[in-house]
């Protein structure tokens, strides 16, 4: 799955589930791929997409989201990695989990449509598919 499908099933999804101020950006423009306000809090959400690319490693593409989100990272915001849910990316993010958790990023991991979700809190690699995504961001 590529970048700009994560981004835009992503987007659909918190879309439809009345984030405000949604702001999708592409390849090329600056600033994270997903913009918006969680509607409960009135924090700003900020995530940042990655999709499979050719000749290039799940290692090398979680780096480069984990530098672009921690550009926009501060304690007043939400922060998310949005990848596909594939094996590679699975075993990249296993392996870095307890950094994940320590900084308070949330994981989305998308499939064919389906988003799940993976929070701060989790006590070990076990994704969700929650009820109302853009909720259990806005905690």
């Amino acid at each position: 799955m590529r970048e700009r499908e994560v981004t835009r099933t992503l987007a659909e999804q918190l879309r439809a589930e009345g984030l405000l101020n949604l702001q999708v950006r592409y390849r090329n423009e600056r600033g994270p791929d997903i913009e918006g306000t969680l509607p409960r809090s009135g924090r700003i959400l900020y995530v940042e997409a990655k999709g499979e690319r050719t000749n290039v490693s799940e290692r090398v593409i979680m780096g480069e989201a984990l530098l672009q989100i921690l550009s926009h990272y501060d304690r007043d915001v939400v922060c998310a990695l949005a990848v596909p849910y594939t094996s590679g990316f699975e075993s990249v993010l296993r392996n870095i989990l307890p950094g994940l958790r320590r900084l308070g990023l949330h994981v989305l991991l998308v499939s064919e449509g389906e988003v799940w979700y993976l929070g701060p809190q989790a006590a070990g690699f076990f994704p969700e598919r929650p009820a109302r995504l853009v909720e259990v961001l806005d905690r």
